[in-house]
């Protein structure tokens, strides 16, 4: 994934000051087992898991971890598509 989207990503805060780091569902065991600070907040959905944390820094630590998984959420992505052709 592209640089710019990374940063894209921290451009905004939501209203209370978060980093709002969208993830794949399939991630949550893997968020598990990384550390993460604090004040993380993990908010599950159906489609998609929302990390939100303060830091910028840990932000960036946290995206780059999961960007190498291949484990960020970017809207229109057709991963559900892609897992069924790879188990044929």
């Amino acid at each position: 994934m592209a640089e710019r989207l990374l940063r894209d990503i921290l451009k905004r805060r939501d209203p209370h000051g978060y980093y709002v780091i969208p993830v794949r569902p399939e991630a949550r065991e893997y968020l598990s087992r990384i550390p993460l600070p604090k004040e993380a907040k993990i908010v599950d959905g159906v489609d998609v898991i929302l990390v939100k944390v303060r830091s910028r820094s840990e932000a960036m630590r946290i995206l780059r971890t999961l960007n190498r998984k291949g484990m960020i959420y970017v809207e229109g992505d057709d991963y559900e598509e892609e897992a069924v052709y790879e188990k044929l």
